[in-house]
């Protein structure tokens, strides 16, 4: 009988402590923030720290990188062979197309002052579009909008975005005089074929907004 009535004690004291317990780690989830529900980061915002992911070693192994602290928001391209982007890319968990990532972010922001804006992933970061917008700044201070998304199977797309006081028919004539039209997409917008790379002019008050855009896969 005795033994009994230790062995239901010990048995209550168990429950007791598994429900405390319970109820202990339900409140943490409840009270704790949720850090991981930003849509949107920028480079500003991504910890310096260096790439811990074996995946990547071969990647990263010994070559520099853009900033090597704490990225900045503006930053400014040395030719370095990994892009300050694709060090953030490895930081956020996107590996399966990060050579892909460095490839056109380098090739972006070559001889341009550059800042890059983030979609942060919400979740399985490898596993989904990886979106990013730039501005880059030119020598001659012009601005130039650019967008990039990245797919896990090395697909991506890039536009480059600006605007210049000219209108289409001169631009057409002059600065893209070796580019075939290949058709108006419905009243305004003209499509000259650059090989990979299509280019869009569209009227915009006395001058034109000049998109250039290339699928890679």
């Amino acid at each position: 009988m005795e033994n009994q009535c230790t062995f239901k004690s010990v048995l209550l004291k168990s429950i007791f402590v598994v429900f405390a317990l319970a109820i202990c780690v339900g409140l943490c989830v409840f009270l704790i923030p949720d850090v991981h529900n930003e849509d949107i980061i920028t480079l500003s915002a991504l910890p310096g720290k260096p790439v811990q992911n074996n995946q990547n070693a071969a990647v990263l192994k010994n070559q520099p990188v853009a900033v090597e602290q704490t990225p900045a928001v503006n930053v400014v391209n040395n030719n370095s062979s990994v892009n300050v982007l694709t060090q953030a890319a490895v930081n956020l968990g996107v590996l399966s197309c990060v050579s892909r990532i460095n490839q056109i972010a380098t090739f972006l922001s070559a001889n341009n002052q550059t800042g890059v804006f983030i979609f942060k992933p919400q979740k399985q970061p490898d596993q989904h579009i990886f979106s990013t917008s730039f501005e880059l700044v030119r020598n001659d201070n012009s601005t130039v909008y650019a967008s990039a998304s990245f797919f896990p199977n090395q697909d991506a797309v890039y536009d480059t975005i600006e605007y210049v006081e000219k209108n289409c028919e001169e631009l057409e004539k002059t600065v893209f005089s070796n580019l075939k039209r290949i058709s108006v997409v419905k009243k305004n917008v003209v499509v000259l074929d650059g090989g990979a790379v299509k280019v869009f002019l569209m009227p915009a008050g006395s001058g034109t907004v000049v998109i250039k855009k290339e699928v890679v896969q």
